[in-house]
């Protein structure tokens, strides 16, 4: 699913393979290639009363496990840089509710280990997870084909079992596309515009989540891929990801972003989890957990100047000591605007 991708795949298969372990990324830490400019596409992150929304989670290394216990004064923001005072600090049942968008790749033939056909038949392996989701959250599904499909397969409702058949009879048929090339880049780009954009009817409260079930042996010209980056963090999405452990790794090489589902989730403080599907559903309760016991903090920006700021949370020194092995993860930046009205 990748421009050029037959004709490097044989070279990612001779890179060394890793185990995935559960990583906890300080944005410090990465290195993001999103330009610290205005964005030409227009994307804008809707605030209430022009405060920003930081989505945070807290993982302890050692227990793998959100940590809940923090507070406001253990948090502090920098815009481009700068202390700036949390606003307002939510945590557990007072953040806001969650539009979980399921994104699958369609079954295709001799193409099952590398995108979402190792799911076929197993989503049910996923369902007593679906059945803990918080009374306000809400589930959907959308899928892209190789050949160029894509589709918003159900838009968000309550139905957990009504999510679980969606996502089947997508996985069901087997296409046999001409090649994994740009028509499905296309179609993952048009899916998730498609996501983002549905996200402007949803309630203001309602934070979109990507939960991608997909094996990620792809790659997508790094202009393209910050491109979706920039749609994402303008909608205040948090990307996520599952795939399973038979699944084959691909490397960035030759200018290419590799590996594009798990660079939307380091790019939105999510995760990607490699699991065996007796641990489908563990994986799916872990993502949850870091959801519903994430920290939302708000700040007021410096300056509603149409920019891209970059965004950087800290614990202070005291809170540091006293909560060894806590890793934060939260989005990589944001666009200073003023409240629009939808």
């Amino acid at each position: 699913m990748t421009s050029s991708l037959a004709a490097f795949r044989w070279l990612a298969l001779l890179l060394l393979l890793f185990e995935p372990r559960l990583l906890c990324l300080a944005v410090a830490q990465q290195s993001p290639s999103i330009p610290h400019s205005a964005d030409p596409s227009g994307v804008t992150f809707h605030s209430t009363s022009n405060l920003v929304l930081v989505d945070v989670i807290a993982m302890n290394s050692d227990s793998r496990r959100p940590d809940d216990t923090l507070t406001r004064d253990d948090f502090r923001i920098f815009d481009n840089g700068r202390a700036v005072p949390v606003k307002t600090f939510d945590t557990g049942a007072a953040t806001r509710p969650l539009a979980l968008w399921f994104v699958v790749q369609c079954a295709m033939k001799d193409w099952i280990n590398e995108g979402s056909g190792l799911f076929r038949g197993r989503v049910n392996l996923l369902t007593p997870a679906l059945h803990h989701l918080d009374r306000a959250d809400t589930i959907a599904v959308a899928h892209w084909c190789d050949d160029g499909q894509s589709k918003l397969d159900l838009l968000p409702t309550s139905d957990a079992n009504a999510a679980a058949v969606a996502i089947e009879q997508v996985l069901t048929p087997t296409f046999d596309p001409p090649s994994h090339d740009r028509p499905g880049e296309l179609a993952l780009q048009t899916t998730l515009q498609l996501i983002v954009d549905s996200t402007h009817s949803l309630p203001h409260e309602t934070v979109p989540v990507l939960i991608f079930l997909y094996g990620d042996y792809s790659a997508m010209a790094r202009s393209e891929a910050d491109h979706l980056v920039n749609e994402l963090l303008g909608s205040s999405c948090i990307a996520f990801g599952l795939r399973d452990t038979q699944s084959p790794h691909f490397h960035s090489i030759f200018g290419q972003q590799g590996s594009i589902a798990n660079y939307f989730a380091t790019q939105t403080g999510g995760q990607y989890l490699s699991v065996s599907p007796e641990a489908y559903a563990a994986g799916l309760e872990q993502i949850l957990d870091q959801l519903h016991f994430r920290y939302e903090l708000s700040f007021r920006p410096q300056a509603l100047d149409g920019k891209r700021h970059k965004l950087r949370v800290t614990l202070t020194s005291a809170a540091e000591n006293a909560h060894r092995g806590i890793c934060l993860r939260y989005r990589t930046a944001y666009i200073s605007v003023p409240k629009v009205s939808r």
